[in-house]
């Protein structure tokens, strides 16, 4: 996800923004955030960094941002292993920022393997029919891409020299892939992991975050096949190099992390339906199950795997993937393709490009190597406005709302202003000039319109959206105890929440508020069409905006911020207490089979702009898995049929949280599913810690599939 600390310090970091001091003070913050991932404490970073102050640099905005890109390319330190796939990143040298940088994106890899900078330049400065477009070289936007190139092949060039000075064991070998980038065509296997893993250190090296990686099994199928076929590997050895890359992404986790450790949004994208001259059909290959497989072999919580399944994936694919799973790895996530591309395409996404979708970050669809869209750009919570209501009205008030639509029509009040604060936020955003990204959007290049002024062909914004769950239930609890049974009045029930629910005369309004069924996740007609209705009038309420760029904004139901903001919200009619968590993403701690949120889930209208992301996201202990594991694989296949949107599963016992929290050296290498990415529990705050715990204990009274 975006880093939260950029976003909760807005008003801060802007301003700071508009002087060269302000910036270089920014960004060394950054850095000495980043360091103490890598160190483990402050001190250690802060000695660090002092050493290697003389390092530190950062590009000046006199110049236009391809030369920037130029003269920090040129300042990198470049670090050559001994062996394997070169990737280096230099945690001093930093890209300025003249605005937001544009984040949450898989660039289309498959130009990065079938493009060389040669072929850019010509696209550039030699237009010609079919290939070129009509070209004013002295534009901004063409002095950024040539400069952006020119860079790129400096930088390619110096690689090279250092390979052939080093201690690379295959140094020959990877000078030529280096070499090739400026004038050809990638052509074997391991070379087009080389050039992914290239261009994607670029992004990191200027100020990109979450970058995904696509559909590798799908963009390096014929380099695969080609050289297997050919001879020049075999099976044992392309998965060598499969493990060998990820271990290779896996790397600088520290550097690459946002707002907390493990959130990189490196995603690669599995499977899926797929469109082309011989139709439409579920795409899959050796690929797709040895980058699982290697993911049950590393253990290793980051890059993260998104497996998009249908109706027609194999079920051997699906039992390893859930096998993977149940390693407790965290990966892979699963994307339902039955409900995705019809509901892109119901949004005004081409049929083409809604079938080869990708995910930014963690899991909202977007269209690879065609947008702009930042997905992941605030959160609307639904709670919020609820609670603002009850703690901004007069008890005269309340006392005078006779009905169940009164109430809920006052909150739909309070939730219009909550959603025009966001397009107002939304408004007031000025985007980080990006010729290195707009290199890669098909759209950019044929207008001569950068990335961030609206080059490319789809421009939407993307919100997430927390405390669906405790705003359904909380509504659902005043409807029956107050003007069902008439056992408390509106005023009364508020009191005690003011309150927090703290005096021994509130328990059982308390009990009564905590303990009431049917609740969210159930597969309750009543409680579906009540989540039903406040997801689509927050759809109304965002429906007319168009940005500057002409995009739409399109929301989800599953984010990041479910602890964060819960810390800032008073006790709710749901039994929460002010400042608990809210409910994770799509899921219940009272539902008590896995099948009945399945259904329930199966029923949420994720039409229109409600598409942004909507996992279901539950726990289960490993040894339930392994007990009913062909039960377990039926559930999977038959709930996409159902038709959940997204699945994510934590796979760990309450036991080993427990374990891990109260004696950390006892479990190191512990992994679990935070939002949409997987962590070591060790590396996570306090905070999260707990909740994993509570849920994984509530979890463990399941007995059913």
């Amino acid at each position: 996800m975006n880093p939260l600390f950029k976003r909760l310090a807005k008003k801060t970091y802007h301003k700071a923004q508009d002087n060269a001091l302000g910036k270089r003070s920014i960004i060394l913050a950054f850095t000495m955030r980043k360091l103490t991932r890598k160190f483990g404490t402050k001190e250690k970073a802060s000695s660090y960094l002092a050493k290697n102050m003389h390092k530190f640099y950062v590009t000046s905005s006199k110049f236009n941002k391809g030369t920037q890109i130029k003269n920090l390319l040129r300042k990198v330190d470049i670090d050559i292993p001994e062996e394997g796939f070169v990737f280096f990143l230099d945690e001093f040298k930093n890209l300025s920022e003249d605005g937001h940088i544009i984040d949450n994106i898989s660039i289309e890899y498959s130009k990065v393997l079938e493009n060389s900078i040669d072929y850019y330049n010509e696209l550039y400065f030699y237009p010609k029919a079919g290939r070129g477009f009509a070209r004013d070289l002295s534009s901004d936007f063409i002095k950024n891409q040539l400069d952006t190139l020119d860079g790129i092949e400096l930088f390619i060039y110096d690689i090279v020299k250092k390979l052939k000075r080093s201690n690379h064991n295959e140094r020959a070998k990877y000078a030529c892939y280096f070499e090739n980038m400026i004038d050809r065509p990638a052509e074997h296997f391991e070379e087009a992991l080389q050039r992914i893993l290239f261009y994607n250190q670029i992004l990191w090296q200027t100020g990109h975050e979450l970058n995904g990686l696509g559909r590798l099994d799908k963009i390096l199928e014929d380099y695969y096949f080609d050289d297997l076929n050919s001879g020049v590997i075999s099976q044992k050895e392309a998965y060598h190099l499969v493990k060998s890359f990820l271990k290779t992404l896996h790397s600088y986790y520290w550097y690459k992390s946002a707002a907390l450790m493990g959130d990189t949004g490196q995603v690669i994208v599995l499977g899926g339906k797929y469109d082309d001259e011989y139709g439409e059909y579920y795409s899959y290959n050796d690929l797709t199950y040895m980058f699982i497989q290697a993911i049950y072999e590393l253990q290793l919580p980051d890059p993260k795997v998104l497996l998009r399944v249908s109706n027609e994936t194999p079920r051997d694919l699906m039992e390893l993937a859930l096998k993977t799973m149940n390693t407790g790895v965290g990966s892979p996530l699963l994307s339902n393709d039955e409900v995705i591309i019809p509901k892109m395409i119901e949004f005004g996404y081409d049929k083409q490009d809604a079938n080869n979708y990708v995910v930014s970050a963690c899991w909202e669809p977007s269209a690879v190597g065609k947008g702009f869209e930042q997905n992941n750009i605030n959160f609307i919570s639904f709670l919020k406005p609820l609670n603002e209501l009850f703690d901004n009205e007069t008890d005269q008030f309340l006392d005078n709302i006779l009905t169940f639509d009164e109430l809920f029509n006052s909150y739909k009040y309070h939730l219009k202003k909550e959603a025009d604060e966001i397009i107002v936020f939304l408004d007031n955003i000025e985007w980080n000039t990006d010729p290195l990204l707009s290199l890669f959007i098909d759209d950019c290049n044929e207008r001569n319109l950068d990335i961030s002024q609206g080059g490319a062909k789809y421009n939407h914004y993307g919100i997430t959206t927390v405390a669906l769950a405790n705003t359904v239930n909380s509504l659902y609890n005043l409807n029956e105890l107050v003007f069902r049974q008439r056992k408390y009045s509106l005023t009364e029930l508020n009191n005690m929440r003011k309150n927090n629910f703290k005096k021994d005369k509130y328990q059982d309004a308390y009990n009564d508020l905590k303990n009431m069924k049917p609740q969210f996740g159930m597969d309750d007609e009543e409680i579906v069409s009540l989540t039903n209705e406040i997801i689509n009038y927050l759809e109304d309420c965002l429906k007319d905006y168009t940005n500057k760029f002409g995009g739409k904004i399109k929301f989800g139901l599953s984010a990041p911020s479910y602890i964060s903001a819960g810390e800032e919200i008073s006790a709710s009619f749901d039994g929460r207490k002010a400042g608990e968590p809210f409910s994770t993403h799509i899921s219940s701690d009272s539902v008590k089979s896995y099948t009945e949120l399945m259904r329930f889930a199966s029923k949420i209208d994720f039409g229109g702009a409600k598409f942004n992301g909507n996992v279901v996201d539950f726990m289960a202990s490993p040894s339930f898995i392994e007990n009913n594991f062909d039960k377990f694989a039926d559930f999977l296949e038959i709930s996409a049929k159902l038709g959940y949107f997204q699945m994510q599963m934590n796979v760990v016992s309450s036991k080993t949280l427990i374990e891990a929290k109260e004696n950390p050296e006892a479990h190191p290498n512990l992994i679990v599913r935070v939002w949409g990415f997987s962590a070591y529990f060790n590396d996570l705050p306090e905070s999260y810690k707990d909740v994993l715990i509570q849920r994984a204990l509530k979890n463990e009274s399941k007995v059913a599939i």
